[in-house]
């Protein structure tokens, strides 16, 4: 299974930290990290954002 098949399965936490991680990493990391990232920080944000949207409150 790879990593961009994993993003649903993480936990928040876990989603959180390699969130984290991967902003950083797309920041400060070698050019190979870079290219790395860029393949994974996109699905990354999309399941985050669509966690935020399932928790907030409805009006």
């Amino acid at each position: 299974m790879t990593l961009l098949e994993k993003i649903p399965t993480l936990s928040d936490g876990d989603l959180t930290q390699l969130l984290s991680n991967a902003r950083r990493l797309d920041v400060v990391g070698t050019p190979a990290q870079r290219v790395q990232v860029a393949e994974v920080i996109g699905p990354l944000e999309q399941e985050a954002a669509r966690r935020r949207a399932l928790k907030a409150p409805r009006r």
